[in-house]
Order: C-alpha cells, then structure tokens, then sequence
C-alpha cells in the first residue's frame, strides 16, 4: 500500500469517528408557504404573513434556532417556488404523485381535511352512503378533488354541476339550485362561520363524511432544511398523540368567525 493510500484511509476511518453532523446545520432561516385562501388553515394577516392553525402549528413543531420566514405569494406560484427549491416548505397540503416529484412530505399528518357533503337545514336528504345522493343535484367547486375513489363514482353515477368557488356553490345551495355541495369540512365551516356565509337560510354539513383524508407538511427536496424533516416528523406525531391539531383547528375557527374584513375568493 502506497503511502498516500494509506493517509487516506486514515482519514476516512478518523471520519467514521465523528460525530454526526446535526441535522440541516445550514438552515438558520425556514422559508414556508402555505394556501392564502384556506381558513382555519391559513389566511392573509396583517404584517405580510399568514394566520392560522397550520402557521401555529409550525411554530410548535420547528426546532429552536431556526427563523420562520413566510412567504406571501398565491398558492399555485408558492408551489413552482417550491419545486425550485426557493421556497422550503410548503404548509398543510393532500399528498399527491405529482408535488412528491419535488416535495418529501412528513409521514405524520399535520391535520384532518375531511370532505363532507353541506345542505340546507331543511333538507330532504337523508345521507347514508354515496349512493343517497343519485337522486338529487349536486355542486363542487372548480378543480376540487376528493379521493378515495369518490371522484370516479361521482363522474360516472352523479348529477354534479361545477361553479368557479366555493361561494357560488354555497350561494346555488342557499337559493335552491342544487341539493347538496361537497367540499372540506373545515374550509366550509369557516366560510359559513363568517359574515359572507351567515346571510340567507341555514346551512349545515352532515355524516358519515364523503372522504377522510388528512393534509401534510412537505419539503422542497432542493431545500438546504429538507434535514429537519426527521425531527419536525416527529414533533408533530407527538401533538397528535395529544390531539394538539385539532384543538389549533377549533382556535382557528373561532378566530376567523370573529375576524371581519375577509375577503373570499
């Protein structure tokens, strides 16, 4: 063995006995982002950031020492953003093929997001399974999708009218042009908890839910912070274990009921 060859494999077994090296040791400052628009999750606040259950989640599960560092853009450029990797991470989102292409989602769910079918108090349905609903009019909401299979038993089974948002749909329940809306539990209690949503007649969600699917946090896979993954994985695996989420949710819903000045798009 030549001496070089020797100095290196001195070397490399004095390195074997380092210490690991902490976890993202170059991330200081925590870019995130999250959907603008999807109270209790988040909605705008009042200093270029956000509000919400999921940015208070964010602040329970970051490790000491790194910086939070929002970033105010719509949802749709935050998520190119992330896939560039200027962005490092993304807030309360449905794990899908296409964002694991660029995102490493914690295996732990940040929240629940069940989606539910509303109606008017007074209404006839009595909901038990998918099939109730053949016989009447339904709304979702432009480039909504549900999971779990409902989406194809909806195509191929459903009277389903499409409206831009939310608020069309919820305002067609109100005056009768379709039966029944389905959308996020959450999303939609928050809108009807508000002032735009309390005008007209009553309305309410009903069980059993048509899907129930959670939402995650998920790293750019080009962040120098993809390394506290493990650790903010676990971090919140221990809130749930405490039921931490889901008391944030009921928070962020009372304070956005009592919030005036929304504006819903």
């Amino acid at each position: 063995m030549t001496l070089l060859r020797r100095v290196l494999v001195l070397i490399a077994a004095a390195l074997l006995l380092l210490p690991p090296m902490p976890a993202a040791a170059d991330c200081t400052l925590l870019r995130y982002a999250t959907n603008p628009n999807y109270p209790p999750f988040s909605w705008p606040g009042e200093h270029d950031d956000y509000k919400g259950a999921s940015v208070e989640l964010l602040k329970l599960v970051a490790p000491p020492g790194v910086t939070l560092v929002p970033m105010m853009f719509p949802w749709k450029r935050s998520q190119a953003m992330a896939e560039a990797g200027q962005i490092d991470l993304l807030l309360s989102l449905r794990i899908t093929p296409e964002r694991e292409r660029y995102l490493s989602f914690t295996r732990t769910a940040a929240f629940a997001n069940p989606i539910v079918v509303f109606v008017p108090e007074t209404s006839p349905i009595k909901y038990a399974d998918w099939q109730t609903l053949k016989s009447y009019q339904g709304g979702v909401s432009l480039g909504d999708a549900f999971g779990n299979g409902f989406d194809e038993y909806m195509r191929d089974n459903l009277k389903v009218d499409t409206a831009p948002t939310m608020i069309e749909n919820f305002r067609k329940l109100k005056l009768g042009r379709i039966d029944y809306f389905v959308s996020g539990d959450y999303l939609g209690r928050a809108y009807l908890r508000s002032a735009a949503g309390k005008a007209g007649a009553r309305v309410v969600s009903i069980d059993p839910p048509i899907s129930s699917g959670s939402i995650h946090f998920g790293f750019s896979r080009r962040s120098a912070c993809i390394g506290l993954l493990k650790d903010m994985d676990a971090r919140l695996s221990e809130l749930n274990a405490k039921g931490i989420p889901a008391r944030l949710l009921d928070d962020a819903l009372s304070a956005f009921a009592l919030e005036s000045g929304y504006e819903w798009k």
